[in-house]
């Protein structure tokens, strides 16, 4: 009877992947987007991070109801944080790039993670020399030309580009308007990961080495990348895999 079971464990044994461990506590990963982005822009992440054994949650931001032009950061921020209070139990980790950065910063002191990662983030109230800016009540990123997402992505395929450029939304102006005035956050209690691109001309790699060094955190700069393109470029699993590895060390 042992002798007929063993092909049949044998099989079983195979099939099963080396990462999956039965009494490991669920680990779930919500990724927040960018201003005029969408949980797409996670496409090369999340494989990455589900193949670690992560749940992924990469949700588009909703304006309310009113329309794009009536929503504030509040309202982004509260769907953040209803997305980690219905993750149920487990480990949690909250991913935020550009404008998700500081939604990932502002919810934590709400959601309590065991880590946040920042990618190319904005700063908060605080960090850096800021100067608000003016917005128009819907900033029109839908409209744009295809040329100048190629002149934003230039560490992207072309077969990226274009899908970018037909996914990019509307921003509401008021959100980014509060961005730029200073949004204050609590001082993250759990480990924090800063990554920079050192091609970002959106925003200047001294507001991630500034929020590192505020909060404590560990910095990652990566050579030759744009704003977008540790999420985006033709090197996007490459900061994924690097990120699961920095996880691995400091979430248990």
């Amino acid at each position: 009877m042992i002798a007929l079971l063993l092909p049949f464990l044998s099989i079983a044994m195979s099939t099963s992947s080396p990462l999956e461990d039965p009494l490991a506590a669920p680990k779930t990963a919500i990724f927040i987007h960018g201003a005029g982005g969408g949980g797409w822009e996670w496409k090369a992440w999340t494989p990455v991070f589900e193949k670690a054994g992560w749940k992924c949650i990469a949700e588009d931001l909703q304006p309310v109801s009113a329309g794009i032009e009536h929503t504030r950061f509040s309202d982004y921020l509260a769907q953040v944080v209803h997305q980690g209070s219905r993750r149920g139990k487990g480990k949690l980790v909250l991913v935020g790039a550009s404008m998700g950065g500081i939604l990932a910063l502002k919810s934590s002191d709400r959601l309590k993670p065991d880590a946040v990662v920042l990618v190319n983030s904005v700063g908060p109230a605080g960090v850096g020399q800021r100067k608000s800016k003016a917005y128009p009540k819907v900033v029109e990123w839908s409209k744009g030309t295809l040329k100048e997402t190629q002149d934003s992505m230039p560490d992207s395929d072309d077969a990226t580009i274009q899908f970018a450029f037909h996914r990019w939304r509307d921003e509401s102006g008021a959100v980014l308007g509060e961005i730029s005035s200073g949004i204050r956050v609590e001082t993250p209690t759990c480990p924090l990961l800063v990554i920079i691109g050192d091609r970002d001309t959106d925003v200047p790699n001294a507001v991630g080495v500034a929020m590192a060094q505020k909060y404590h955190g560990e910095l990652k700069s990566f050579p030759g990348m744009s704003h977008v393109g540790p999420l985006l470029g033709t090197r996007a699993t490459e900061v994924a895999n690097w990120t699961i590895e920095w996880l691995n060390k400091h979430v248990r």
